[in-house]
């Protein structure tokens, strides 16, 4: 399916059919999904909130279909049906001088600034898309690297002087925890929690301090909601001035979801990995 997608440009756009600034493509696609049933006992096909639309260079709706099968025939995977939708989209534009040649991954990076990279994941079986990493470069100056400053002693650091980059530790999916009014995420309001920075040997070259605690994340939600997880980083400084030379690191969590099909909260893993960027110099 990835290699279909090639040629396409991908966006996406979610909101509720009373926004007055709906895109003209997404008018077009639910002008003809909900269309009134034929007769009173009539009732259409079982329809998700999920919807594709395949676009020409025009901005025009060349073909669509929900994202979601739930018809009892055709392919036998939600992979296998998009595919086949896309392939009849593909049909009606004129690709063949599309270069579809693979382009190499590269992750999100910065130039010349110093600062972290966070890459998390949401560990969900049912939805296995939400296992797609996440990735996020925070820069971070002089001052944010001073509070992680070297030791000889145990000390404590408050999480919260860490939001900064401990923000990025979100879950990813198109729809989770919108405001209602905006229909932007949620952003994370608060880090707290109490980690111990405590030395941990030399090599000869390098001293060593391990960063670990509890961390409790909350969003902007109205409702307060949150979650945690076990936080361990280390750090790697330079034996000659004790600047930070390089910071390796991993979050173990917990995210609560509410499924609404089943009437519950799903405990679900998510976890992430931290990697210093440009801290030699």
């Amino acid at each position: 399916m990835v290699r279909t997608l090639q040629p396409y440009i991908v966006t996406s756009w979610h909101g509720h059919r009373q926004d007055a600034d709906l895109p003209d493509a997404v008018r077009t696609v639910w002008r003809e999904k909900f269309v009134p049933a034929r007769g009173p006992q009539q009732r259409g096909p079982r329809q998700s909130n999920v919807d594709l639309a395949i676009l020409d260079s025009k901005g025009n709706v060349v073909h669509w279909f929900d994202g979601f099968q739930h018809q009892g025939h055709g392919p036998r995977t939600l992979a296998q049906y998009t595919n086949r939708e896309l392939q009849t989209a593909t049909k009606r534009l004129d690709l063949s001088k599309v270069r579809t040649t693979r382009r190499p991954v590269r992750l999100p990076d910065l130039e010349k600034a110093r600062g972290v990279r966070v890459i998390a994941t949401l560990k969900d079986d049912l939805m296995r898309a939400y296992s797609a990493p996440i990735v996020e470069v925070v820069q971070l100056n002089d001052k944010d690297w001073k509070i992680l400053a070297y030791s000889a002693r145990e000390r404590t650091v408050e999480a919260s002087t860490l939001k900064k980059w401990l923000s990025q530790l979100y879950p990813p999916g198109v729809m989770e925890r919108t405001n209602p009014r905006t229909k932007e995420a949620y952003q994370i309001k608060s880090v707290a929690g109490k980690l111990t920075l405590s030395p941990a040997g030399s090599n000869g070259k390098q001293h060593f301090m391990i960063l670990r605690g509890k961390i409790r994340l909350t969003d902007e939600g109205s409702d307060n909601f949150s979650y945690d997880g076990n936080l361990e980083i280390v750090l790697t400084y330079k034996r000659s001035n004790h600047d930070i030379y390089a910071l390796r690191g991993v979050y173990d969590g917990i995210y609560p979801r509410f499924d609404r099909m089943q009437n519950r909260v799903r405990n679900i893993p998510l976890q992430a990995v931290f990697e210093s960027r440009n801290t030699e110099h």
